[in-house]
């Protein structure tokens, strides 16, 4: 299958797009990374600095972003990002997080995104790494390892 990374764009959720959000999954290998996406949405409406989207190929939901945005201290937080199982494999992931970028620097003025990482297998820190994510050397709650891009 070929896929048109093209035609990927982030949208805003609403009453009639969330639940196919939500049904979203990762690879059972992967769910030990990721909470699923209704628990990220929920824990969001009680977040006063959760920003979050859909991510769509053309109309079909494929995954799901949420960054913690804290622009009056120039921080922002990669708190969540998936991409559905089915969809992995095909750059998707790589272009959803150009995307997000530029929302981020266009929307807020961002130059830098923080995120974590569990190190075990199965590890998305590979993935991070690739996209020009850095450690900071930094752990988090005592066993997340920070990853800083400056963009």
């Amino acid at each position: 299958m070929e896929i048109d990374t093209n035609s990927l764009n982030l949208r805003d959720l609403t009453k009639d797009s969330f639940y196919a959000v939500c049904l979203l999954s990762v690879k059972p290998e992967q769910v030990n990374h990721v909470d699923s996406n209704a628990i990220s949405i929920a824990e969001a409406s009680f977040s006063e600095s959760a920003w979050f989207k859909g991510i769509y190929l053309n109309d079909i939901a494929i995954g799901f972003v949420m960054v913690d945005v804290k622009p009056n201290e120039n921080k922002y937080y990669l708190w969540r990002f998936m991409i559905d199982a089915k969809y992995q494999g095909f750059g998707l992931g790589k272009r959803s997080i150009e995307l997000l970028l530029i929302e981020l620097k266009n929307q807020f003025g961002a130059s830098k995104l923080t995120t974590s990482v569990v190190s075990s297998e199965n590890s998305p820190l590979r993935f991070y790494e690739s996209l020009g994510f850095r450690l900071s050397g930094s752990l988090i709650d005592g066993r997340e390892r920070e990853l800083i891009l400056s963009f």
